[in-house]
């Protein structure tokens, strides 16, 4: 990016600025809204996400969406419209990190449940330790076995869709799951447990 071109354009309106982007499709003019609204995006995302390194990120990951985003829609008020976008953006990302954590959770509950007593309560900081744990574990199994409980807890797939996109026998995806699962339960076991969980 060149030192003089950014200087040339700070002086240019905001549509300005996005139709002379539309015509010469030039990163140096998105740098300039960047550095105008950089702060503002940071704001929002603060906001919505409250981590400083999330925040962070969504910022450079929504001004790299306006590369492509800013072409294709009318925009009348740019301020307004980043808002918007950063919105979304934040609220996209909570939504899937809530599934996560929610298919994680699924996969925790299936390895800890007690076939006649209730899952014991996990407090939060037992939990974040769970889920180190699980992945951990996760790491050391068979490729078969992990892409198999991947697939299936984490991508909500069918015994039939991994055994297609495996080319696997169905009896073998479901017992690479089964194995797996139990593979997991050993593995966790063997590490130290966390406090007030009993067996």
């Amino acid at each position: 990016m060149s030192v003089t071109t950014p200087h040339n354009h700070t002086s240019l309106s905001d549509p300005e600025l996005v139709n002379l982007y539309r015509e010469k499709l030039d990163p140096e003019l998105l740098g300039v809204l960047y550095k105008r609204y950089m702060l503002l995006v940071y704001g929002v995302c603060m906001k919505y996400l409250k981590n400083r390194d999330d925040s962070q990120d969504a910022v450079m990951q929504i001004f790299e969406t306006l590369v492509t985003d800013v072409p294709r829609f009318e925009i009348r008020n740019f301020k307004s419209w980043l808002y918007g976008v950063t919105r979304n953006h934040c609220l996209m990302k909570l939504r899937k990190d809530h599934a996560e954590k929610n298919r994680h959770d699924q996969i925790s509950a299936e390895l800890f449940v007690e076939s006649t007593s209730v899952l014991h309560p996990i407090d939060d900081n037992e939990d974040s330790g769970l889920q180190e744990r699980l992945k951990s574990c996760m790491e050391q199994l068979k490729e078969e076995q992990r892409r198999c409980v991947e697939m299936f807890y984490y991508h909500q797939r069918c015994y039939k869709e991994i055994a297609a996109e495996l080319a696997l026998d169905e009896n073998k995806v479901k017992s690479a799951i089964q194995n797996g699962k139990r593979n997991l339960k050993i593995c966790i076991e063997s590490k130290p447990l966390v406090k007030n969980v009993q067996d």
